[in-house]
């Protein structure tokens, strides 16, 4: 392979806004919907109705242009036209999808445009064969190959011919039209004549006249300056189109009737003009510019995707030729499916879903815009500033609106083809080979619900663990613990799995860096969505009080700290040191687990059916064991203990524990369980727990040493305990059921009452206290030398005064009642079967200062 044969990743360009964009999109615009179709519009609906159909469709192609100039002044853009925007700023999942149904669409164009022209010619050539006219077809594909074969430039070329040669049939019809024009027959078109293409039919009718904008957006890679070009060469072709458009409108409605309008569409044009032919050569020029700008820019789509490694085996299409970067590979991928369609002959089933493909396309690259500003990243920074959310969303909406109008089955058949191929994508999990714009949408999102989170109540029901898991530099014993503080988290809440390094220097530094990448992907591996990080503290300091004040933001914090169990039959001062790491955790807030992941218990594990697994409770009658219970039930909810059973194990001595009632907490709670009597002995304790898969248990700090159920030190349980984790627990969860929807009722009824009276009884004690100031204001004017009140007056003050007061006790009298049932009936407060004292109990017992 030569070099000119290599993949070139940044083509230089050589095309300018003229020939590069305006010319093939205005081309492609000013089409076969101008010369066959707009009179038939025009004669079925009338020239109002028509004026908002082109007033519809056209605000589609301006949005979208819109959606475009911002796009691609915010990037450097490459070749792939609207694959590329889209893919950089949705990702490759989005982008590729878009991709192939748009290659395959503008594919399929090429021979959709080519039985147009051969249509056209076979027709003035007074034949109706379909063999010719498919014969023609083929030849013109192959043309229009073996010109973009030789390079954009040749086909840049022509399509100046082409553009002559339109400008020759439209001048011929102007001025034709114009020595016809007649002010009445204007007016009798201006209103709807009766027929039976209804509104919407029309516009699907007329609507693929303006698809045709984009077409200089593929040429992307293919331009010198591709932002400056597409922003300006698309605004320039959308607007002379429109006033093209405008005028021929006007000009056929003034010309004739809107019979001959509808009944002679395909010819009417011609039979205006000053020269008749003319309207022949229009079409031709039309279909031939069309063709020919599907040709130059499809194989570009085609090659960037194989360029970005879309799908497997498609980097062959990335290579191109010449000092342009020819696409020749995808070229001729292009023109057999060309060929191939224009075998199977009819268009008519097929070409809706290529309209819906294109619109599709638009209104993916108007959501991709309205996703990028929406996520406001600081890399966000187009040159286009006329762009904003609102438009991008409403030329989305727009393109699906069109989609509904021109054909439901076919965009639903266009939609299934797309989120076939994103679902494809997705699950091939590609790597991200560029920046897009989702990480900062999501960052966004997150900014957005810390805020709202801040703003709400803690809520004790909805209890979600936010684990800090303490992980050893031991591989083994690590990966263990993460994964247990997955069972725990119950794909409910966060994990961070943290390694502590001591020490300190730029080496140190650098070696925990790369330890932090290592054990995020770690982590991340094991559990999904779990986290990895690594510190460096110094020799002398706790890693663990500065993790657990410091880890988080906003409202989501540490709240449950996780730590292996360590051999604790050494020293006492590595015992106490320990237990000094734990009782920090509690001081600053924290839930403590110790787990316990030693060979032989992980052994059990591995070996036990997903069936067969058990998760034991020992039952606490305090806060500690309502944790334990939610925990429990969290480890349900993962795949490896969904099929578990869960048994709670009651030590029967327990002054508050029965196994009746706990069961009926049990069953309150909604978690289903099995609950068996035992010994309150520690050989019924380790008994008990031993026979599980897990088993879960109190925990307690005494004097800096840590201890298990009665007292027994945790190197002891380590060995006799399968795999285990021991709960400390410093916050209550609430396991109650939530009250009856008539209890909420009356609550808001009572609610509203007592803001009501609350209200009334500060307006009641501020007019009283008006009264009782007046009352002592006329008493002083009494009582002085001149007084300008009466005795009357003071009476009747000082008696209105005593009624405001009564009316105010009254009052609050009746607003202290409500108070009390508001009171009575909040679910923090209110009264249940089980009395929920015994889910609240004081913890202080369960941690003691030295």
């Amino acid at each position: 392979m030569s070099s000119n044969d290599q993949p070139i990743s940044e083509p230089g360009g050589n095309l300018g806004t003229f020939g590069g964009v305006f010319t093939p999109s205005i081309l492609t615009i000013l089409g076969l919907v101008l010369f066959l179709r707009v009179g038939f519009v025009l004669g079925s609906v009338g020239l109002v109705q028509t004026l908002i159909i082109l007033a519809l469709a056209t605000s589609v192609s301006i949005l979208t242009s819109i959606s475009l100039a911002v796009m691609a002044t915010n990037m450097k853009v490459r070749g792939g036209g609207e694959y590329f925007l889209i893919s950089r700023t949705l990702g490759i999942e989005f982008g590729g999808a878009v991709g192939l149904v748009l290659y395959t669409a503008i594919s399929v164009s090429i021979a959709f445009y080519a039985i147009g022209f051969a249509e056209a010619f076979v027709t003035a050539l007074g034949s109706q064969s379909g063999v010719l006219i498919q014969l023609v077809a083929a030849g013109l594909v192959l043309l229009m190959t073996a010109i973009s074969f030789i390079g954009s430039d040749l086909a840049t070329r022509l399509q100046y011919l082409v553009m002559i040669l339109l400008i020759v049939a439209l001048g011929s019809f102007f001025i034709g039209a114009i020595d016809l024009f007649d002010a009445g027959q204007l007016s009798d078109n201006i209103g709807s004549p009766s027929s039976e293409v209804g509104f919407w039919e029309a516009f699907a009718i007329f609507f693929p006249a303006v698809t045709g904008f984009s077409q200089g957006v593929a040429m992307s890679g293919d331009l010198r300056s591709p932002s400056k070009s597409i922003t300006r060469g698309t605004f320039t072709a959308v607007g002379v189109s429109t006033v093209v458009y405008i005028v021929v409108i006007v000009l056929l409605a003034g010309s004739a009737s809107a019979a001959d309008l509808a009944d002679r569409t395909t010819t009417i044009m011609g039979d205006l003009s000053l020269v008749s032919w003319t309207m022949l050569v229009g079409v031709l020029a039309a279909t031939l510019s069309s063709a020919l700008a599907s040709t130059l820019g499809g194989p570009r789509v085609l090659q960037q995707l194989g360029d970005d490694r879309v799908l497997p085996r498609l980097e062959s299409m990335a290579i191109g030729y010449g000092p342009s970067n020819n696409p020749r590979r995808a070229l001729f991928v292009s023109m057999f499916i060309a060929l191939l369609t224009v075998a199977a002959g009819d268009l008519n089933t097929i070409a809706p879903v290529i309209s819906m493909f294109f619109l599709a396309t638009y209104g993916m690259i108007n959501y991709a815009t309205y996703y990028e500003i929406r996520a406001g990243g600081t890399s966000f920074r187009p040159s286009f500033r006329f762009g904003n959310r609102g438009a991008s969303l409403a030329g989305a909406v727009a393109c699906l609106v069109a989609i509904v109008a021109i054909n439901p089955l076919a965009g639903f058949l266009a939609a299934l083809v797309l989120v076939a191929l994103y679902s494809y994508l997705r699950n091939r999990d590609t790597p991200e080979r560029w920046v897009n714009s989702s990480a900062t949408h999501h960052y966004t999102q997150a900014r957005q619900h810390l805020r709202s989170l801040s703003q709400t109540t803690a809520d004790a029901r909805n209890w979600r663990p936010c684990i800090l898991a303490f992980v050893p530099r031991d591989p083994t014993n690590r990966r263990r613990m993460i994964a247990v503080a997955s069972w725990l988290e119950g794909e409910s809440g966060f994990i961070t799995a943290v390694r502590v390094l001591r020490g300190s220097g730029p080496r140190l530094r650098q070696q925990t860096r790369e330890v932090e990448r290592e054990l995020a992907y770690e982590a991340a591996e094991i559990a999904e969505g779990a986290y990895g990080r690594a510190v460096l503290v110094e020799p002398n300091q706790s890693g663990v009080q500065s993790l657990v004040q410091s880890f988080g933001i906003g409202d989501v914090r540490p709240n449950l700290t996780l730590f292996g169990i360590r051999d604790l039959r050494g020293s006492e001062r590595e015992r106490l040191k320990y237990g000094s790491m734990l009782q920090d955790s509690v001081r600053f807030g924290t839930n403590v687990a110790v787990v316990n992941v030693r060979d032989d218990a992980w052994e059990k594990f591995e070996r036990t059916a997903p069936s067969d697994r058990v998760v034991a409770l020992w039952w606490s009658d305090n806060q500690v064991g309502q944790l334990i219970t939610l925990l429990g039930y969290l480890c349900q909810r993962h795949a490896e203990w969904s099929d578990a059973q869960i048994i709670v194990y009651v030590p029967d001595s327990d002054e508050h524990a029965s196994h009746e009632r706990v069961s009926a907490i049990l069953d309150d709670a909604r978690i289903s369980a099995t609950v068996e009597s035992v010994d309150e002995t520690p050989a019924a304790f380790t008994t008990a727990l031993a026979g599980a898969t897990l088993a879960l248990a109190p925990l307690r700090v005494r004097r800096g040493v840590a201890l298990g159920p009665f007292d027994t030190p945790l190197g002891m349980l380590a060995e006799s305990l399968p795999l285990a984790a021991l709960i400390l627990a410093t916050e209550s969860v609430d396991l109650d059921v939530e009250p009856d929807a008539g209890d909420l009722a009356e609550l808001a009824r009572v609610t509203d009452q007592a803001a009501d009276a609350k209200r009334w009884v500060d307006e009641l004690d501020a007019e009283a206290a008006r009264l009782l100031v007046e009352a002592e204001a006329l008493r002083i004017d009494l009582a002085g030398s001149s007084p300008t009140a009466t005795q009357a007056q003071l009476d009747e003050t000082e008696s209105a005064a005593k009624a405001a007061y009564r009316t105010y006790v009254d009052a609050r009298t009746r607003y202290a009642t409500l108070e009390a049932r508001v009171d009575e009936l909040t679910p923090e407060t209110s009264n249940s079967e089980v009395d929920p004292a015994i889910w609240r109990s004081a913890s202080a017992q369960t941690t003691e200062s030295n």
